[in-house]
């Protein structure tokens, strides 16, 4: 190729370039200008672009872009917002505004772009970042209208929506309150005790005792907590009639039939005596065996009622039952528990003794009451210790130092050590008393306690 052709595809290529970059508009020398890190000319072709009123929403993006690099955080901000005026669905853009307003601490800037941010992206993500910051700076109408308002499109979860039940109510709506969280009711699982707590309550409040019973009815079949079906049961209680609340009492008894007496008793403290009345008739209970702790139940929470032939009305049909001697003897003694042993004293007739035998610290009790020493010693005497819970041997050992001399309490001791009868933790107490008598201990007590100071289980 000649020197002359040469220069020609020079000139030719340079007429191309010059021709392009005459031909070029503003956004591409801007380009190339960042580009090219001189952003102070940038912002200077921005500006004339500004100020002649041609430039391209991108212009306003770029410039905000090197006005927050350059510092001027305010002055981007605005160029933003000038931005998204004709770009409003610019998540980017927004999203933008949003850690710009909160890196400057502007509030009302932050909370306005965020509520942009979220109606633009209704996702649970940013409505919660955006009633969280309502919640956060106080202003609970705001988060109540925008909880309220993203529910209408079902975005909520069940947290949110369960805040918005909880500031309806605080704001006095009711009706809406109740109308959100029965909505929520039927999309919670088993879970989700609080906010149909709060629904149980403004039913109540709302007079709709019907539907507040059969809810909770519902609920606690699957939550299966006696303490919780107590709670529910006597809120009911305070202000529906007598027909919905022993409704919801005989439910929450059926599914906690160990805690009927106790919410009965509960029911009588609380001022609801019919009710509690009513889930009394019917002790004892079909399949309930008649131990100490149900009997002790019945009389308490009868005794509650403030109704006494409750109480001896039953203890009078198991004094009609002789085979129901142990069942006697425990009633006789939950009476004396709550009454003082007075109120058996008087008893006629009198409790026998072969019932009182079931319950010998209880019989003794009572024989020395009525001024009987050598009858209570007699049931002392004959108590089957083995049979005695640990704290009641220590009731009996007291009682039988009270009705005997030291030497013969001492000699009911040995009788039952010489048959293998006598409990260890009274073993202690044995020896000591041989040694304060100065005698001796039967073998078996010396012999368990040399294994006792060794460390050898017996």
């Amino acid at each position: 190729m000649s020197i002359a052709r040469l220069l020609v595809g020079v000139a030719l290529v340079i007429c191309a370039v010059t021709a392009y970059l005459l031909q070029s508009g503003p956004e591409e020398r801007i380009a190339m200008l960042v580009r090219d890190g001189r952003n102070a000319e940038a912002v200077t072709e921005i500006q004339r672009l500004l100020a002649t009123g041609t430039a391209k929403p991108r212009v306003l993006m770029t410039l905000a872009m090197l006005e927050d690099s350059a510092g001027e955080r305010s002055r981007a901000s605005e160029l933003m917002e000038l931005y998204i005026l004709s770009r409003p669905r610019d998540r980017d853009a927004l999203a933008w505004l949003v850690r710009a307003y909160e890196g400057a601490d502007d509030v009302d800037g932050l909370l306005e772009a965020q509520a942009r941010l979220a109606a633009l992206d209704p996702s649970p993500q940013q409505v919660g970042r955006l009633v969280g910051l309502y919640r956060y700076h106080g202003r609970y109408a705001d988060e109540c209208s925008a909880l309220e308002r993203f529910a209408e499109s079902g975005v909520l979860t069940s947290d949110q929506l369960e805040r918005l039940g909880q500031l309806l109510a605080a704001e006095g709506r009711v009706p809406r309150a109740v109308e959100v969280l029965r909505g929520l009711d039927e999309r919670l699982g088993d879970a989700g005790e609080r906010p149909r707590r709060l629904l149980f309550e403004l039913l109540i409040d709302s007079g709709r005792y019907d539907e507040a019973a059969e809810r909770a009815e519902r609920w606690l079949s699957a939550w299966r907590k006696p303490w919780l079906a107590a709670q529910l049961t006597l809120r009911l209680a305070v202000k529906a009639p007598l027909a919905e609340a022993r409704k919801l009492a005989e439910t929450s008894a059926a599914l906690h039939p160990e805690a009927r007496l106790y919410l009965a008793k509960s029911l009588a403290e609380q001022g609801n005596r019919r009710l509690a009345v009513s889930m009394l008739l019917g002790w004892p209970y079909d399949g309930m065996p008649l131990t100490k702790p149900n009997i002790d139940g019945y009389v308490v929470a009868s005794a509650a009622t403030g109704i006494p032939t409750l109480i001896w009305s039953r203890f009078a049909l198991l004094r009609g039952r002789p085979a129901e001697g142990e069942a006697q003897a425990l009633f006789a003694e939950a009476i004396a528990a709550e009454y003082g042993l007075p109120a058996i004293a008087m008893l006629q007739p009198a409790l026998p003794d072969e019932v009182l035998r079931r319950r010998p610290i209880f019989g003794a009790r009572l024989a020395l009451h009525l001024g009987q020493q050598m009858r209570a010693r007699h049931i002392l005497a004959e108590a089957d210790l083995e049979l005695l819970a640990p704290a009641e041997r220590g009731q009996w050992l007291d009682l039988l130092l009270r009705l005997n001399t030291p030497q013969e309490a001492f000699a009911t001791l040995s009788r039952l050590e010489a048959r293998s009868q006598l409990p260890g933790n009274l073993h202690a107490a044995y020896r000591a008393m041989a040694i304060r008598l100065g005698l001796t201990a039967g073998p078996a007590v010396t012999v368990a306690a040399n294994r006792h100071l060794a460390g050898i289980p017996r």
